[in-house]
């Protein structure tokens, strides 16, 4: 590592000498959370089962579109 031989800090200088350090202890394992299991939600077994076929759909006219756009 090159250093400038008019440095009057030396070669161990930080590189923004007015920041300081600080630790964060705003998290850590001493805080307790929720219990992730109270909040869980039952889906319908007949939701969403839609999307795969509107996605194929979609997929089809954009394959459409570019075919149409690369040929014509």
């Amino acid at each position: 590592m090159a250093t400038r031989s008019n440095d009057p800090r030396g070669p161990e200088a930080p590189l923004n000498p007015a920041l300081k350090r600080e630790i964060d202890t705003s998290h850590g394992t001493h805080f307790e959370g929720t219990d992730p299991m109270k909040s869980v939600s039952v889906q319908d077994p007949n939701e969403g089962r839609s999307w795969p076929w509107i996605w194929a759909v979609v997929g089809l006219i954009c394959l459409a579109v570019a075919v149409y756009i690369l040929l014509f």
